[in-house]
């Protein structure tokens, strides 16, 4: 945590009624300053409470996947600036074409939709991939889908 992150982790600590939370991690949403700013933008509107990521991203990077209800984690701008702090409130592994119409809502993005959805991280999931030099097959996707809850901004 940057000197920045941990001046917002005090001031929610301050306002906060929550006995000693627990920080887990810093991170902001997509791969480009754009894709962090627009989606954050629609978690400070209330719009997007969940979102999905590969699961084989976590095993590469060696990364603990989330936790229902334990940590606190900082969202960060496109300019890596904290915006909000988030818990994760649900989390459900799934198949790319598992999705339900509820995921593609709370993703908030787009028109909501699941072929909005999909077809908006296809994109997203396919340049990732390649970026790793990994093939990207569809029917073998596996997703980590996580719902999560502002608790201050």
């Amino acid at each position: 945590m940057n000197a920045i992150e941990q001046a917002y982790w005090q001031k929610f600590k301050a306002v906060s009624d929550i006995e000693s939370p627990l920080f887990g991690s810093s991170w902001s949403f997509g791969a480009t300053v754009e894709m962090a700013d627009d989606l954050g933008q629609l978690v400070l509107e209330g719009k997007k409470t969940g979102t999905s990521s590969a699961v084989v991203f976590y095993e590469l990077e060696g990364v603990a996947f989330p936790t229902e209800n334990k940590v606190y984690d900082i969202l960060l701008n496109g300019s890596n600036e904290p915006i909000a702090i988030l818990q994760t409130k649900k989390i459900k592994r799934f198949m790319f074409n598992e999705v339900t119409e509820e995921m593609a809502r709370l993703e908030g993005e787009g028109d909501l939709s699941i072929a909005y959805g999909q077809a908006a991280h296809r994109a997203f999931f396919k340049a990732a991939f390649t970026k790793e030099y990994l093939v990207y097959d569809e029917d073998k996707l596996a997703l980590l889908y996580e719902e999560f809850e502002v608790v201050y901004q």
